[in-house]
């Protein structure tokens, strides 16, 4: 959270109530520990897909499918290629899937998002929420199947706060640093327009620029 606490939970009472399966996903997910989408950022995921309305979403990164289910009623004509690589979140997400009505609608890749893909793809949004360390090395292999006009969403970028910190737990500085010039990467990148939202745990929103001809 890089929000003060007041001003979070304002923004998370603003938002409307989820259904019983989303809902409980969150409880699942406290209780677990395990890292879904925080909802301010989520619900900006959502309105910008309304607006946009992707037919090809790639997903790098979908634990649970908490985040799989927003993107899927968020773009009610979209089909989702979601990359996992846990097995137990994989059979857990495709649970979800059915019961929230999409499994027709993901195709789920079981695979470490670092192999990439194999063959031609083109997708209109692609969102990175796996291995924070990792993004660059995501960028490099998936922003390539990005149509131009398209979305590239990249969540935690700031991650608690700490790229812009000067003291840094031991722990974390390969990661931090890693993102702090993934972040500057994208900031300078000539075929994006980026802009970073301090909600949630940071978001970078970019567009791909169309080429003048």
């Amino acid at each position: 959270m890089i929000t003060s606490d007041h001003i979070e939970r304002y923004m998370v009472s603003l938002i409307p109530e989820r259904s019983e399966l989303l809902t409980r996903m969150e409880r699942e997910a406290e209780a677990e520990h395990i890292p879904i989408i925080q909802l301010p950022s989520i619900q900006l995921l959502r309105f910008l897909l309304m607006v946009h309305r992707p037919k090809r979403i790639l997903e790098v990164g979908m634990a649970i499918g908490y985040s799989t289910i927003w993107l899927a009623q968020a773009a009610p004509d979209a089909h989702i290629t979601s990359i996992e690589i846990s097995e137990e979140m994989v059979e857990r997400a495709q649970r979800n899937f059915a019961e929230a009505g999409i499994s027709d609608r993901v195709t789920v890749l079981h695979q470490d998002a670092r192999e990439g893909l194999s063959g031609e793809h083109a997708f209109d949004c692609i969102f990175l929420d796996a291995a924070k360390g990792q993004y660059q090395v995501f960028f490099d292999q998936y922003a390539p199947y990005l149509v131009e006009g398209g979305l590239l969403i990249c969540d935690n970028v700031f991650f608690r706060g700490m790229v812009a910190e000067e003291e840094v737990p031991k722990k974390r500085r390969g990661m931090i640093q890693k993102l702090r010039a993934f972040n500057q990467f994208l900031a300078e990148h000539p075929a994006f327009e980026t802009s970073f939202v301090s909600i949630g745990d940071g978001l970078a929103l970019c567009i791909k620029r169309r080429e003048v001809k």
